[in-house]
């Protein structure tokens, strides 16, 4: 005689939720045994020093001739490194821009040096055309570029929805902001999610505007394919590529017809292929690689709301 009996399972977090007096399991405590060190450290982030390079240092920060003959208008006042210090101070410390202002009296005030600063209105204007700049961490990137290795680059661009930045219109006048403003986040990578070229601009800007400035000049050498989505494409841009040896991977638009032209050779052979095949999607297949072809199911790259912060994710 064979008796079966069944044997049931119980979930831990279940039966804690039955029974709350179950204790939770207890975390490992740490004690900490060097006091003096940990103490020395966190005063040590608070130790801000700025050292300035010798000679006379107005120069380097202000243009003592805004007004150049021959040239129309008045040049900038404030050089780019100034406003950059400015930022760096800004963001750290996390104050407001009147505070920034008097952090930056004050300190010139000290140093006995007279250096105009920028009034709190004016850096907001000053802040927004400080351009981005990438920097390469991957050294397999690094040792790719000095070997001189071909790289192939794609193009995207998405929306920046800044939601905070209508919370005064509401407080002005007493109710919501029906606008949010919106941005626009031009970008540039490899297929090993390596990113090249990052520019902000206005919604009015085109995707196809922004392609030069989103290549580095120390690969333009290097640049084998160019991967990008229909709104990069022009017959000018992709003939362009074309005669440099680089292969735009580019989709024409879906009533593009041949031209038939000398300086339309790689926009009639697209068209011809997509015709021959009977879908756009033949070009797609054809002009990717395996690794771009990985992109849309490992990259999140839709709109962005960026809140209060000017700080952006990209989701992986």
């Amino acid at each position: 005689m064979t008796i079966e009996t069944t044997q049931v399972l119980k979930m831990p977090y279940k039966e804690k939720l039955k029974n709350p007096s179950l204790k939770p399991r207890k975390k490992p405590q740490y004690k900490v045994v060097n006091w003096t060190e940990y103490n020395k450290s966190l005063k040590k982030r608070g130790e801000l020093n700025l050292y300035f390079p010798s000679g006379e240092l107005k120069p380097q920060f202000i243009n003592e001739a805004p007004y150049v003959c021959g040239i129309s208008g008045q040049q900038a006042t404030y050089k780019q490194p100034y406003i950059e210090l400015v930022y760096m101070f800004y963001r750290l410390l996390g104050w407001g821009m009147r505070q920034m202002t008097g952090f930056f009296e004050d300190l010139w005030r000290m140093k006995k040096l007279d250096i105009p600063v920028p009034s709190f209105g004016h850096l907001s204007d000053l802040f927004s055309a400080i351009p981005l700049k990438v920097r390469q961490f991957c050294d397999k990137l690094a040792k790719r570029i000095a070997r001189g290795e071909s790289i192939a680059l794609i193009f995207d661009s998405t929306g920046l929805r800044f939601g905070k930045a209508s919370h005064w219109y509401q407080t002005k006048y007493g109710k919501p902001c029906n606008q949010t403003p919106w941005r626009k986040l031009h970008i540039s990578m490899d297929p090993e999610m390596n990113i090249h070229g990052v520019e902000i601009t206005e919604t009015e800007i085109a995707d196809i505007e922004m392609m030069e400035a989103l290549i580095p000049k120390e690969i333009a050498t290097l640049l084998e394919k160019v991967i990008a989505d229909g709104g990069y494409y022009s017959k000018e841009v992709v003939e362009e590529l074309y005669n440099k040896g680089i292969i735009p991977a580019i989709p024409p638009p879906s009533h593009a017809v041949r031209q038939g032209k000398a300086n339309t050779q790689w926009h009639d052979k697209i068209v011809q292929y997509i015709k021959e095949k009977g879908t756009v999607y033949a070009f797609h297949k054809r002009g990717s690689t395996t690794e771009t072809a990985k992109l849309p199911s490992t990259l999140s790259f839709g709109h962005i709301n960026c809140g209060s912060q000017r700080k952006i994710f990209l989701c992986f």
